[in-house]
């Protein structure tokens, strides 16, 4: 049987339009040095083609192909994964608070670990000026602070902007710090970039060895602008992007603006402007490779829905429980917690059969 490699890839995941972007392939090419794959025009493309060493580990670790989607499923299930527990919680630092969507349980639970010593650094995702984002390597709570919050928030005006996505890849980064001598690292990542880490663990495929923790994000979409699809979204808003001050996504993209108004827009309104990609994507909606998955999908504003998944979730979710980093809705029951579970399994089905 002939191993697949990158000209399978090619066929069938990016000319196919499936490429997440996860920028796994590029980055862990066994042929980086010879220069054989890289990006060209935004995809993962041949360079060097002769040079490709047709070990096919790119096509094994892609989010999109079924390669050790059985394994994986042995460990973390499939449709709405395994889940030990259900919270909806919340930060107790107002900072975190005023800058965070949601209930900022995210930045809370990094910033534990960060204080534990549990990790070296998180790997983040920190927007710049002009519409940019760039992962960052955090290891204090400030630096963790600055990467919280939408990214929506902050979009370059529209005579500024050629291209803008609310997505950003980590993976290529992860490679560097698998050679910089960090030993251990917390990651939050998009279901897609989760399973290509959980693929090249389960793979053993150096460095994914250093992601000792995963905090997995909800994700049905993410979404990309140009000038044309700004105007776009501008208009379904009915306002400017610049206006935004946070976003938060629940059933609906709950946006808030810098004068406190908030407008409740519908995810089907917004398919214009979503990742191409995005819309075809089959991966579980809620990021069920993750240590700890995280949304704001059953929860009410200010809150975080949390879904713990592993033995090392859970050991991370009481202990910043136990040390006031974070809080549990006062009025949670059992009723909720299932309340809560159905939808996760309604947006999960919601996802799987998107077209």
């Amino acid at each position: 049987m002939e191993i697949p490699t990158f000209s399978d890839l090619k066929e069938e995941v990016i000319d196919a339009g499936l490429c997440t972007l996860c920028g796994g392939c590029t980055s862990f090419c066994r042929a980086n040095k010879l220069n054989a794959i890289g990006m060209m025009n935004g995809l993962p493309n041949y360079i060097n083609e002769e040079n490709c060493l047709k070990c096919g580990i790119c096509y094994m670790i892609c989010p999109v192909t079924s390669e050790l989607d059985e394994k994986l499923e042995e460990i973390y299930g499939k449709g709405i994964g395994k889940i030990i527990d259900v919270f909806s919680a919340r930060s107790t630092d107002e900072n975190v608070l005023k800058k965070c969507c949601d209930g900022g349980v995210a930045t809370a639970l990094l910033h534990y670990m960060l204080d534990t010593h549990f990790v070296d650094a998180v790997l983040a995702v920190k927007r710049m000026k002009g519409g940019r984002s760039m992962p960052i390597l955090a290891t204090s709570y400030n630096e963790l602070l600055a990467c919280a919050g939408s990214t929506l928030a902050t979009i370059p005006s529209l005579d500024e902007i050629k291209y803008f996505s609310t997505y950003t890849s980590l993976l290529p980064e992860l490679k560097e710090i698998g050679y910089g001598g960090i030993e251990n690292i917390a990651i939050t990542a998009t279901p897609c970039q989760t399973k290509t880490i959980r693929k090249m663990q389960s793979a053993h495929i150096l460095p994914s060895g250093v992601v000792k923790f995963i905090v997995g994000l909800f994700c049905i979409e993410n979404f990309s602008f140009n000038a044309v699809t700004l105007r776009k979204f501008e208009e379904i808003i009915g306002e400017r992007i610049n206006d935004i001050e946070k976003v938060n996504i629940k059933e609906k993209m709950n946006i808030i603006f810098k004068d406190g108004r908030r407008k409740d827009v519908l995810l089907d309104e917004l398919k214009e402007v979503a990742r191409k990609a995005c819309i075809k994507c089959k991966i579980p909606f809620s990021n069920i490779y993750a240590d700890v998955s995280l949304g704001g999908l059953g929860s009410e504003d200010g809150y975080t829905t949390v879904v713990i998944r592993t033995s090392k979730g859970k050991k991370i979710f009481d202990g910043a429980l136990e040390e006031g980093f974070i809080e549990v809705h006062p009025e949670w029951n059992e009723e909720k917690k299932e309340n809560v579970i159905e939808k996760i399994k309604e947006w999960t089905k919601k996802k799987e059969e998107r077209k």
